[in-house]
């Protein structure tokens, strides 16, 4: 389920999507995705790097853009082979890190291995 506490904007996906929708699984259609590598961000008034996801259910009734903040590690998809069917995130605790999130597949043909500090999800 949506039980996280530190990304911003979930709370109103909790209230919005149903019960059986609430797991980033559910979302495995990426309809769109940008790499940015000098967005400014508002909150620390510096240049950081951001990948933007727009994601859908299988039904496409529902949308997520989710935001990705000062990323590292790595995305590769292989589209010869690759089926994409979601991801799982977890949220570290505030250890005073700049690492406060990390984001995989648990597929073998999909290397999703990504460690983030902020993250903004907005239903669309």
């Amino acid at each position: 389920m949506f039980d996280y506490k530190d990304i911003k904007g979930i709370d109103i996906l909790r209230e919005k999507l149903p019960a059986e929708l609430q797991n980033w699984y559910c979302f495995g259609n990426i309809v769109e995705l940008n790499y940015c590598s000098k967005d400014i961000d508002e909150f620390y008034c510096d240049y950081t790097n951001k990948i933007t996801l727009l994601l859908t259910d299988n039904s496409r009734q529902y949308q997520i853009e989710l935001s990705l903040y000062n990323i590292r590690g790595n995305l590769n998809f292989d589209m010869m082979n690759g089926l994409y069917s979601g991801f799982m995130i977890e949220e570290f605790s505030n250890s005073g890190s700049d690492t406060k999130f990390h984001l995989y597949s648990d597929e073998q043909d999909i290397t999703f291995n990504l460690y983030c500090e902020k993250i903004r999800v907005e239903l669309l």
